[in-house]
């Protein structure tokens, strides 16, 4: 029997993880509050849409600061020339501006997403939008939908919330009824889980040592 994930979350980070769990051959499901998915990456296009960073990999891992050991691991997974790749394989040609950071040729967030939300379908990903999550039941799932509350049973969940920032762009905020507690029993295990303070996904770097996207 096939398994079943959810995905709760149509930003970059959702549609990542969509497109890994359905190449591993899981069945896909991604829900979303917004009417339409990828809403800050097309916020992002209005700035050309920095994709990633030319700088060889080592220096660009160093920049990270204390972190770079934890980040290292994401980034030898998905490297900025593996990006490169992956946006080439959705026919979308990059470039290197004088800054060495990278873009679309067409310096445009809207093509690059459609050719990907393509794809996903193709690739048998089910988006639900105007579905906010509400946190679990015994059951599954729990979404507030335009036809009201339904459930939604899963083998594993993907949370991918879009953080604490840009609120109006739909990030789960520390307002959200799911996060006001610090831990949620398991339905699986009986334990508890225990939930990080929250932060606005925007990192402030020190000038003497900037991060590159």
């Amino acid at each position: 029997m096939t398994a079943r994930a959810v995905v709760v979350g149509g930003g970059p980070a959702g549609l990542m993880a969509a497109e890994a769990l359905a190449a591993a051959g899981v069945s896909v499901d991604l829900y979303d509050a917004m009417p339409s998915v990828g809403r800050k990456f097309l916020l992002a296009g209005k700035g050309g849409l920095n994709l990633t960073h030319s700088e060889p990999l080592e220096p660009f891992i160093g920049r990270y600061g204390a972190a770079h050991e934890r980040v290292a691991r994401w980034l030898e997974a998905l490297s900025p020339q593996a990006l490169r790749d992956w946006a080439k394989g959705l026919g979308v040609d990059t470039f290197v501006g004088s800054s060495g950071r990278v873009f679309p040729t067409d310096m445009k967030a809207a093509p690059l997403l459609r050719a990907w939300l393509h794809r996903l379908r193709a690739s048998g990903v089910r988006l639900h939008m105007r579905h906010r999550w509400l946190g679990w039941s015994e059951a599954g799932l729990r979404f507030d939908s335009p036809i009201g509350e339904v459930i939604v049973p899963a083998d594993a969940t993907v949370l991918a919330l879009g953080g604490a920032s840009w609120a109006r762009l739909g990030p789960m905020a520390p307002g959200c009824r799911c996060w006001r507690t610090a831990a949620w029993p398991s339905r699986r295990c009986g334990h508890r889980t225990a939930v990080s303070t929250w932060r606005a996904g925007a990192i402030t770097c020190a000038r003497s040592s900037p991060a590159r996207r």
